[in-house]
C-alpha cells in the first residue's frame, strides 16, 4: 500500500472546514454557534407565534479553542499539536479533538476539505 493510500485512511490527516459561518467569539473566549432549526414541528410552532426558532450553543473552553483553530488549512493532527502545547499527553488531546470533530461533522457544522499528507 502506498503512502498516499495510507494517508487517505488516516483521520488525523483530514482538513476540517467550518461550513456554517453563523458563529461568534465572545469576550470570555468562548464560541457561540447560532444554529438554524430544521425540525418541522419547532418551525411550525415558531410560525404560529410569529417568531423564528433559533438555537444558540455555547462551546466550552477546549471546544472553542479547537473551533477557532479550524481554518481549512490545518489538519486534525496539526490542530491537536497546537492544543496540546504544555500538556504532558498530546495523544489524549488528539483523542478528544477527534471526538469533537466527528460530532461536529455529524451535525453538519463542518466538512472535510481534503487529506493533507505528512
Amino acid at each position: 500500500m502506498s503512502d498516499s493510500t495510507k494517508d487517505k485512511y488516516n483521520f488525523a490527516l483530514y482538513v476540517p472546514v467550518i461550513k456554517d459561518k453563523n458563529w461568534e467569539l465572545k469576550d470570555n473566549g468562548k464560541v457561540v454557534l447560532h444554529l438554524t432549526v430544521k425540525d418541522p414541528v419547532r418551525r411550525f410552532a415558531g410560525w404560529l407565534v410569529k417568531k423564528s426558532p433559533k438555537t444558540e450553543l455555547e462551546l466550552d473552553e477546549l471546544s472553542s479553542k479547537a473551533w477557532c483553530l479550524i481554518d481549512g488549512e490545518r489538519n486534525i493532527y496539526e490542530i491537536s499539536k497546537i492544543m496540546s502545547e504544555g500538556n504532558k499527553d498530546p495523544e489524549d488531546e488528539l483523542r478528544r479533538l477527534v471526538t469533537f470533530v466527528k460530532y461536529c461533522s455529524k451535525r453538519g457544522w463542518i466538512s472535510y476539505k481534503n487529506v493533507k499528507p505528512q
